[in-house]
């Protein structure tokens, strides 16, 4: 029986990936070191700190990697603050589960701006937790960040059911022993969703009467 609700954010309750995506390309561009639009996705659901790294294996930048990185984390959250896209339906089906359902958050975004995205919504008090990159130790497909919201809601795998979109977190998930939900409106980058359990095209229709008709 499902207990316990987890959600990733990036992907899942906010269009945000490509945005980041695009972070990358327009700072690369500028500093003269152009990165393709295929090399720039290795920011699909892993820690930023994470996608640095994974960059600078690959390219040389005139920057320091921290100096880089701030920028880009900059250029992010001003293009994505400034038009958040929300995956349809994901206020109403949260809304919804968290009737009955007790839920947590887990990104690999940076804490203030999963906390910003939430207040975003209107939906920070239907959460009783919120893990974001600063608060587990390793970035997913490990399922650290997971375990770590379980371990708050006094949970396991076996009674919980989270939201995903891409790759990294549906192994993360499925690594935590939990079942899965791919979102798929917000796979840009053709992620194999396979290792879900279920897929959706967006939350319409999701409420808790939805979760125990799938996941009794």
């Amino acid at each position: 029986m499902i207990r316990t609700i987890l959600f990733d954010l990036d992907g899942t309750l906010i269009d945000s990936e490509p945005v980041g995506v695009q972070a990358i390309m327009d700072c690369t561009k500028e500093w003269g070191v152009p990165v393709t639009y295929e090399e720039a996705s290795v920011v699909v659901g892993k820690k930023w700190e994470v996608a640095f790294d994974l960059l600078y294996e690959r390219h040389v930048l005139p920057l320091p990697k921290q100096e880089a990185s701030r920028l880009i984390v900059e250029r992010f959250k001003q293009l994505h603050r400034a038009h958040p896209v929300i995956v349809p339906g994901v206020v109403d089906a949260i809304r919804s589960l968290s009737r009955v359902y007790n839920l947590a958050l887990v990104t690999g975004s940076h804490r203030d701006d999963a906390l910003w995205a939430l207040r975003a919504l209107d939906v920070e008090k239907d959460f009783r937790f919120v893990f974001g990159a600063e608060d587990y130790a390793y970035s997913k497909p490990a399922p650290d960040g997971f375990l770590a919201a379980l371990a708050a809601l006094k949970s396991h795998g076996g009674e919980a059911l989270v939201f995903e979109d891409s790759v990294a977190g549906i192994a993360s998930a499925k690594a935590a022993g939990c079942r899965v939900v791919a979102v798929e409106c917000t796979n840009h980058f053709g992620h194999d969703q396979s290792g879900a359990d279920f897929r959706i095209r967006d939350f319409h229709g999701v409420d808790a009467e939805w979760v125990k008709r799938n996941f009794a």
